[in-house]
């Protein structure tokens, strides 16, 4: 039996397909993505070639067969996050296996399939090959130091020798080291941070999410199985194989064991799709087949490897595309209006023509901004997605915000921050954004919340803004954007208070750190004069 294969996305919908003029599509009900985990598309076109994947060329002969390009990190994480949602890493907060958290809540494909259809009309299910950096739902932890020294010292010490054999015995190939996370001090004791996973927060809308299987004759039986069991429902599952990206870490990309691992993706995929035909499901279900990152040639890693493919039965698809493309071409063959989605979706359906600039294929910071409209002088920092009501909530707590306080919001988005200081403690509050969409959504809160005599809302730009009058701060930028804040945070007035919801400011020791609020988010607490740590070479 193979025992490495790379991860294979299938979907199946059950809802109607917006249809391009003169394309002759029938409206799915159902639809499988499946997943080719670390499936080179060179590798595959040569499998194909020689007639080895005999389930991907039914598929490709029912519908299309399109190249896909990575724009941005090409590992697991980052990968399947944007496959899953439609979005580049500046909004899931996804940008790779060792940068990340979890997806803000409700952008996953599961979450919006269930919130449009319903949770008891409409079946969700993720069956997941991987152990690590695809389906783990590990929540943010917070480890007090010297007691994860002294677990270490057992270790050394020869206890626990068996667990840690067995944890070896079972380890999952390529998923490097643990997250180190982030070091903070509170009251005196240091703490170390780690970041919830990606699917911390998705995975409850699931009827069924299931990880770790690792080899493919698990992870499609237990699919099959589970195809029986929500027949009589419509459904989108998401079934990943693990086994060639497995390989390829351990063999190398032109190993025979990673050509196997292709061929046993390709069995598993057929035996999903006999059984659809065999429930008699086959006119309403669309399948997909896509790989989250390919392999570097004749390699044991996927530093740079952009190159994948999408096979589906779906007819309408038309073009070749990117990663973020997926999840709209499957909102759009199940009728869902992701016209209306906030944040707006980075990827474009595969079935609509494609006017972006060609695909940046390497950092993802420089792959969004090539992807923004040039006609706009000045584009926003960050993408906007709303700050939880909860996550307001506790950071202007824990700023102990005062009537007498000044709070400044930079960044003011929907202006919810701005309002909710002004309604609830009475103190003066600033909103700023360089968006005049944000400006717009912002004032019309505050002229619906009856608050217009304490807030105030303008448009300029946060970098160059005289900060001295507030002492109050409140921050949902990216990292790197609250290090570029550091000179004009120093001006502020000793005592001074500065709240970030899920970024830290690297080089700057935070006060406190809260954890897990709400649903995996993380906040930042720093008082002034900043904590500054000093500089190691």
């Amino acid at each position: 039996m193979i025992k490495k294969v790379s991860v294979v996305l299938t979907i199946v919908a059950w809802v109607g397909v917006v249809r391009p003029l003169g394309a002759a599509v029938e409206p799915p009900q159902n639809v499988i993505l499946i997943g080719w985990d670390g499936a080179q598309r060179e590798h595959v076109e040569q499998c194909l070639a020689r007639k080895e994947l005999p389930s991907l060329q039914r598929l490709m002969d029912q519908g299309k067969y399109v190249k896909i390009d990575v724009e941005g990190t090409t590992d697991t994480k980052a990968g399947w996050s944007q496959i899953l949602t439609g979005y580049y890493p500046q909004v899931t907060g996804v940008y790779s296996n060792s940068r990340f958290g979890p997806v803000p809540r409700g952008l996953s494909i599961f979450e919006r399939l269930e919130n449009n259809f319903g949770t008891d009309k409409f079946v969700t299910v993720a069956v997941i090959g991987k152990k690590q950096h695809c389906g783990e739902i590990n929540p943010p932890q917070k480890i007090r130091l010297d007691e994860e020294g002294q677990q270490q010292s057992d270790a050394k010490a020869g206890k626990n020798k068996k667990k840690a054999r067995k944890a070896g015995a079972n380890a999952q190939p390529g998923a490097g080291r643990k997250p180190q996370g982030t070091i903070v001090e509170e009251n005196g004791i240091k703490y170390r941070v780690i970041p919830g996973s990606p699917y911390y927060g998705m995975h409850t809308a699931l009827d069924v999410w299931e990880f770790g299987l690792m080899e493919d004759q698990k992870v499609g039986s237990r699919a099959i199985e589970l195809l029986d069991k929500y027949k009589d429902k419509p459904f989108f599952f998401f079934v990943h194989f693990a086994e060639v990206d497995h390989s390829g870490h351990k063999y190398g990309e032109n190993s025979k064991q990673y050509n196997d691992a292709l061929i046993s993706n390709d069995l598993w995929t057929g035996r999903i799709m006999d059984k659809i035909q065999e429930l008699g499901l086959a006119q309403r279900t669309q399948v997909y087949v896509t790989a989250d990152h390919g392999f570097n040639e004749d390699a044991k890693g996927h530093s740079f490897a952009p190159y994948v493919f999408l096979a589906t039965n779906n007819k309408a698809v038309s073009r070749d595309g990117r990663r973020q493309d997926i999840a709209p071409t499957i909102y759009e063959a199940l009728e869902v209006d992701a016209v209306k989605f906030q944040p707006r979706l980075d990827g474009i359906s595969l079935t609509q023509p494609d006017n972006r600039p060609p695909a940046r294929l390497g950092p993802a910071k420089r792959a969004r901004q090539a992807a923004q409209p040039a006609e706009e002088p000045h584009r926003p920092d960050v993408v906007f997605v709303p700050t939880p009501q909860e996550v307001v909530d506790r950071m202007l707590e824990l700023a102990q915000v005062t009537k007498d306080d000044v709070v400044y919001d930079l960044g003011c988005g929907d202006g919810r921050i701005v309002v909710t200081a002004a309604k609830k403690y009475g103190c003066r509050a600033y909103g700023y954004d360089v968006d005049p969409r944000r400006i717009k959504e912002s004032q019309e809160n505050v002229n619906k919340n009856g608050v217009g005599a304490l807030a105030t809302i303008q448009q300029k730009d946060i970098f160059t803004l005289d900060l001295s009058q507030a002492n109050v701060i409140t921050l949902y930028l990216l990292p790197s954007l609250n290090v570029k804040l550091i000179p004009q945070l120093e001006k502020l007035k000793p005592g001074s208070r500065i709240v970030s919801h899920d970024s830290d400011m690297k080089g700057v020791t935070p006060d406190r750190m809260v954890t897990d609020v709400g649903y995996g988010h993380t906040i930042y607490l720093w008082t002034t004069p900043l904590k500054k740590q000093p500089q190691t070479e």
